[in-house]
């Protein structure tokens, strides 16, 4: 018989809430040999020499067949556990019958009383295999007692003795056998089941690899620091089944704003502030640790705003670290409760990592990118960028229906200023009217060293006379008692950035040709004044 075929074969022997001798499930396959061998019994009687008792094997077969279909149709998970003994109890009775029926001591029933200690042995608890083996003393010692000679004679004694010797040593062998067995049996499926969820998990780790992987190459593929924080997002999503991912990066008041998510497509921009002791973002942000919540709804560590807003229950806030500092947390939110752990936790850990780099990378970009439109020297904007700036405030102006100013400036006699006073100071000189100049602006003026000591002022919503005004607010400005010549045009609203800009540079030539130290204005007609601000 196989002892671990069924379900019942893994549990442990002390479980008795759920271990059932007569469990219905493989019943018929755990009873067969014993059913065999009870028919067997029967079947046997009438071969010689048989016994003359025939009202005690009616009785025998009878109650055979009542303890057969007890066990069969008795819902035994609703009794106490305890009466599972009962049929292999009564078993004993019918072996009492059959030898009665078969001369008493002399019949060769006796080996029966083995099958009741066998199965209690195989798929009872210890106190029951203890009752079998009480039923054993009963069936050898009661006939003695109650009947006595010449169907039971006094030498029977001995036999009795030893079958209740040899009926325990038997049965708690084989019980102890069959508990190591089931306990193998149990430790083995364990591993197996452990061993599934081991390859399992391996498996959804390498996908999720394999997803942070194609995420970074696809970061690298695209300039657009935007661009890139948004594939962060919707790889996070990809790699753990969340419902929505967030970037969210500190500003200059101190707050985690979020610049970049997938998920919440439409949601308002969330804000959460990073000295608040009820954001899970700040808390990772502050802690350089990653926080994980089960169940985010009512918790005081998260904010409700968030959690309501996103709709979120299980979240995750991992903190990205460049240089052992916190410069983000990447945050996601799942619409039903998860086991954060394992896979989940790795692929967050992985993905922050990439994400640091792609921070990094952007911050480069953009360090590289306004480098590019800089001064090195002024720190204006400097010719690359102004030819970029102007088209674009001409536009506006075209759209805002608003007149556009450009003017021109060149230091007067510089090359005889760097040959007198040496480059170092020239380059002073060109600085210190640079910052002179800004605080003279307006914060949507755009001044731009456009190369040498000239330099370019576009004055957005001026007019002509505004513009001149400007103009010579910056050529009082001057540091060092130096001066500067300037040309100011308005645009038509016509011309392009190129002719704009060529008028402004020929009314400067004609500045510095009438004797510098002056400003001119270019010729031309602007269009009717549309409007003018107060300086």
């Amino acid at each position: 018989m196989n002892l671990v075929a069924s379900s019942s074969a893994v549990r442990p022997i002390s479980d008795e809430s759920r271990f059932q001798a007569f469990e219905h499930d493989g019943l018929l396959s755990r009873a067969a040999p014993f059913l065999g061998a009870m028919v067997l019994a029967i079947m046997v009687y009438p071969l010689p020499p048989h016994g003359h008792d025939s009202t005690a094997l009616l009785a025998a077969v009878v109650l055979n067949a009542l303890i057969l279909l007890g066990a069969l149709v008795t819902p035994w998970r609703l009794l106490p556990h305890f009466a599972q003994v009962v049929p292999p109890f009564a078993y004993f009775v019918v072996i009492a019958l059959l030898r009665m029926a078969d001369g008493g001591a002399l019949s060769s029933y006796s080996e029966l009383a083995m099958l009741p200690v066998f199965w209690l042995a195989l798929y009872g608890t210890r106190r029951q295999l203890g009752v079998s083996i009480a039923g054993v003393a009963a069936l050898f010692l009661t006939p003695l007692l109650l009947v006595g000679s010449p169907e039971y004679p006094s030498s029977e004694w001995t036999r009795g003795l030893l079958w209740i010797c040899v009926a325990p040593i038997v049965g708690f062998t084989v019980q102890s056998l069959v508990r190591q067995l089931r306990e193998r049996a149990a430790e083995n499926l364990r591993r197996a089941e452990e061993l599934q969820v081991s390859q399992e998990e391996t498996r959804k780790l390498v996908v999720s690899m394999a997803a942070v992987t194609e995420a970074t190459r696809e970061i690298s593929r695209t300039p657009d620091p935007s661009v890139a924080r948004e594939v962060i997002c919707s790889a996070a999503c990809t790699i753990t089944g969340a419902r929505f991912a967030k970037l969210m990066e500190p500003n200059p008041e101190g707050d985690l704003v979020m610049t970049a998510n997938y998920g919440l497509q439409g949601a308002p921009p969330l804000k959460v502030s990073l000295s608040d002791e009820s954001s899970g973002a700040g808390t990772a942000f502050r802690s350089k640790k990653p926080l994980f919540v089960s169940d985010a709804r009512g918790q005081a560590e998260i904010s409700q705003q968030v959690v309501q807003t996103t709709g979120a229950v299980s979240m995750h806030f991992e903190p990205v670290l460049r240089n052992e500092e916190t410069v983000a947390v990447l945050a996601v939110g799942w619409s039903t409760e998860i086991d954060g752990t394992g896979r989940i936790a790795a692929s967050m850990r992985m993905l922050a990592a990439e994400t640091a780099m792609a921070l990094e990378r952007s911050a480069l970009l953009e360090r590289l990118k306004e480098s590019a439109r800089t001064d090195d020297l002024t720190g204006l904007l400097n010719r690359r960028a102004w030819e970029e700036e102007l088209p674009r405030e001409m536009a506006r102006a075209r759209r805002q229906s608003d007149p556009l100013c450009v003017a021109m400036l060149d230091l007067d006699f510089f090359k005889n200023y760097n040959d007198e006073r040496g480059h170092q100071a020239g380059d002073r000189l060109l600085k210190q009217s640079a910052s002179a100049w800004q605080t003279e602006l307006r914060a949507s003026d755009t001044l731009a060293r456009y190369g040498g000591e000239e330099f370019t002022v576009a004055l957005p919503g001026c007019n002509l006379a505004n513009a001149k005004d400007i103009v010579e607010r910056l050529r009082e400005a001057m540091p060092a008692d130096q001066t500067v010549s300037a040309g100011v045009a308005c645009w038509n609203g016509r011309e392009s950035a190129e002719e704009l800009v060529g008028r402004a540079d020929a009314a400067l030539y004609e500045a510095k040709r009438t004797g510098r130290n002056r400003l001119v204005t270019a010729g031309g007609t602007p269009p009717g004044e549309l409007k003018s601000v107060s300086l």
